[in-house]
């Protein structure tokens, strides 16, 4: 049996962006690789007939795919990188694909609205709202205008950048009304609206939006739109919403008032109703898929309506499940131990689903009647013959449970020692499951047992579990402190003198914070990860979100409460060798929060290493450059191996 290799990721093809023609005949996906060659990704589009059971290529792969599913078939979009927003649509047909309309703006999402008109979701500027409007001759004048002034960045907002999206400064989801026989676009939002989640109810279009010029809140409206009327506001007292959508011609909203748990706490369902939120459904259930791994590429939803019924994703503890909404109340549709449910479509009670399963890749599954069966091959021979650790759970007995589980070394000998690597996950409102994670299992194949756990402050427990307000480093820490215990207590082949811990964003600030309070690691490695509070809240894209999430009686003001959840707080306990590993372009967790860590360790005499990664941002470890990605699990195994082999 061979071990698995660093690079053995770039073999592997990410599936995502599932969808479903109207006739539910043809299932749709985008299928991705590495490309080596350029240091980036292909895609290409693949669909799939339910009858025949036949995969076809319906584009060739290209640096980017994406497709729409609408009632009068399915149109895939090609992007001009040297025409600023402009779109092509090919609608698909058995002859070939066919040229069907251009579009001078880049639209994010299409709907149907009624016989006429198409609703459609795309980004506009303030600076210039209506670009795609504008002449050939004015668009001319006002790139020239950019181009002169592309040496200056003006801010005048906030959010002013976004991780994986840069400056952002003026950027809006707009709403247009696109016809469907000359395709001329009407812009229906206000220059200031910033649309978040939309659905058709009838003749009407509505919509969640946050209207702003200098400061966008967390708190969004509920509006409506139709032809004779116009834009309606429906619902305008605070409350943070999660999805507005159509439930039987009913409106409803996913979304909470942040009462009991604050803003991080689940949505409930509300039924919006002459102006008021009449809830129908209380849940605790967070309505995306936060089982975490590094071995996805592409967008994905969470949300899919069949006929008349609304399905949303959900994680329950360590798995994703299928929640199916009917008479005003949520069952369990797939629950599938093992499964990470990344995308979804539903025809009359079968489920198609993009997944994660056990220790496999990628899949193209069908779920009926509870039955798994697995339609596609794509990554079939890439572990085969492989070393692929299976996770052996082991749970710390709380009053709710701490859930973790181990990873065995390879070719694990009984007689022998063995270090042992700590990871630690992002969110912290996100969750491990036992799918296969690339950096663990090679961690495994290089002989090192790997540890890994929810601790308070994960996703799939509800929302006290889940709650982290004003206990950051504090309950979390005592969780995976007492797994590393129990670990330690159950495998005695495991050195506790060859211990090292790592983890990102969440998982970078706990290893931070791990480092400050005790010396029983040998090593770590922080990535993406933050140092300080205080720094964090003025210059991330999160950043006032955090003191608005944890209720600090006044936001604006609440430097001590930062600075005692700041790991730089207590950097003079450090001793243990740390590598710090960070994108130049990180705008969630931006360079400065490792800098400063960096420095007062340096300072401090204890044995510090940084790589820097030009041009990624925080999503370096899941969506980097190929090559950037194996230098960073290089780096990190690089520091491990000398502290912990040597």
């Amino acid at each position: 049996m061979k071990t698995i290799e660093l690079d053995q990721f770039i073999r592997f093809q990410f599936l995502s962006s599932l969808g479903i023609t109207s006739d539910k005949k043809d299932l749709y996906f985008v299928l991705s690789k590495a490309d080596m060659d350029n240091n980036g990704y292909l895609q290409k589009i693949v669909s799939f007939n339910l009858e025949k059971r036949e995969f076809k290529d319906i584009t060739e792969w290209d640096k980017s795919a994406s497709f729409m599913s609408l009632k009068d078939g399915v149109y895939f979009v090609k992007s001009d990188p040297d025409k600023k927003g402009i779109s092509t649509f090919y609608i698909v047909e058995e002859e070939g694909n066919k040229e069907a309309f251009t579009l001078p703006i880049p639209v994010s999402s299409l709907k149907d609205f009624d016989d006429e008109y198409y609703v459609a979701l795309a980004m506009t500027n303030r600076a210039c709202p209506d670009y795609y409007a504008l002449s050939e001759e004015d668009k001319e004048t006002y790139d020239k205008k950019v181009k002169d002034d592309e040496d200056y960045i003006v801010f005048d907002e906030y959010p002013f950048v976004f991780n994986g999206a840069g400056v952002v400064n003026g950027n809006r989801n707009s709403l247009f009304l696109l016809n469907k026989n000359d395709h001329k676009l009407e812009k229906i939002t206000p220059d200031s609206f910033d649309v978040a989640s939309f659905d058709v109810i009838g003749d009407k279009i509505i919509f969640s939006a946050n209207d702003f010029t200098t400061y966008k809140t967390k708190w969004d409206k509920v509006y409506s739109y139709d032809l004779k009327e116009g834009i309606r506001t429906i619902y305008e007292d605070k409350m943070a919403i999660r999805k507005v959508f159509d439930e039987k011609g009913k409106i409803y909203v996913n979304g909470t008032f942040a009462k009991d748990y604050g803003e991080m706490e689940a949505g409930k369902f509300y039924e919006l109703k002459d102006g008021k939120m009449e809830l129908r459904i209380d849940t605790e259930d967070s309505l995306y898929n936060s089982v975490g791994s590094d071995s996805r590429y592409g967008r994905n939803k969470n949300y899919f309506k069949d006929n008349e019924t609304n399905y949303f994703v959900t994680c329950e503890e360590d798995h994703t499940i299928i929640l199916k909404m009917e008479a005003d109340k949520l069952t369990k549709a797939v629950d599938i131990k093992g499964f990470s449910v990344d995308d979804f479509v539903v025809a009359d009670d079968t489920f198609y689903a993009i997944a994660l399963k056990d220790q496999k890749l990628q899949e193209l599954y069908c779920i009926k009647d509870g039955k798994v069966e697995q339609l596609s091959s794509f990554n079939e021979e890439v572990l085969n013959d492989y070393y692929v650790a299976k996770p052996e759970k082991l749970t710390v007995k709380k009053a709710v449970d701490i859930d973790g589980w181990v990873l065995k070394p390879f070719e694990f000998d009984e007689n022998k020692k063995y270090p042992a690597i700590l990871d630690i996950h992002g969110g912290p409102k996100t969750a491990y499951g036992e799918v296969y994670y690339h950096e663990m299992q090679y961690w495994a194949s290089k002989g090192y047992f790997v540890m890994f756990c929810n601790p308070r402050g994960s996703d799939g427990k509800g929302n006290l579990f889940a709650d982290l307000r004003h206990q950051f480093g504090g309950i979390d820490y005592q969780d995976i402190m007492a797994f590393v215990d129990l670990v330690l207590g159950t495998y005695p082949n495991i050195d506790p003198e060859r211990l090292g811990v790592t983890g990102g964003s969440y998982g970078g600030y706990m290893t931070n914070w791990i480092i400050d309070q005790t010396d029983r690691f040998k090593c770590a490695a922080t990535q993406r990860s933050i140092s300080n509070w205080i720094s964090e809240v003025g210059v991330s894209d999160y950043g006032i979100d955090f003191p608005i999430e944890q209720e600090f009686g006044d936001v604006r003001n609440c430097a001590g409460e930062l600075w005692a959840m700041s790991p730089l707080k207590f950097v003079n306990n450090a001793k243990t060798p740390t590598l710090f590993i960070h994108s130049t372009e990180d705008y969630r967790c931006p360079v400065p929060e490792a800098l400063q860590l960096y420095t007062a360790l340096t300072c401090n005499g204890v044995e510090t290493r940084m790589c820097l990664f030009k041009g990624e941002n925080h999503e370096l470890s899941r969506s980097g450059k190929p090559t950037h990605r194996i230098r960073r699990l290089k780096e990190i195994t690089d520091w491990m191996d000398s502290h912990l082999n040597g």
